[in-house]
């Protein structure tokens, strides 16, 4: 029989699982805050504190808001393209 003070058990395993995902997607998206070139630096900063201080719930809405803002920034630089250019 194994030492109940030395084996971990499914509970253990899995809360230790979660916590590394959240703490890797916070980590991943924090780094994409910060490569994005649609807002401030004093706007990243803030979001990164959302991001880590607000765990799940600001790492969700910052993920939600900045795929949001890409994804319109795409569609708009997509319609610019498409539109055709006039010559005198």
């Amino acid at each position: 029989m194994l030492d109940p003070h030395v084996a971990m058990g499914a509970f253990e395993i899995l809360a230790a699982l979660v916590l590394s995902a959240v703490v890797g997607f916070q980590i991943w998206l924090t780094w994409r805050v910060f490569q994005s070139t649609l807002y401030e630096r004093k706007q990243k900063i803030w979001q990164a504190q959302l991001i880590w201080l607000l765990p799940i719930i600001g790492a969700g809405l910052v993920f939600s808001v900045l795929r949001d803002d890409e994804s319109a920034t795409r569609s708009a630089e997509s319609r610019n393209e498409s539109k055709p250019t006039r010559t005198s």
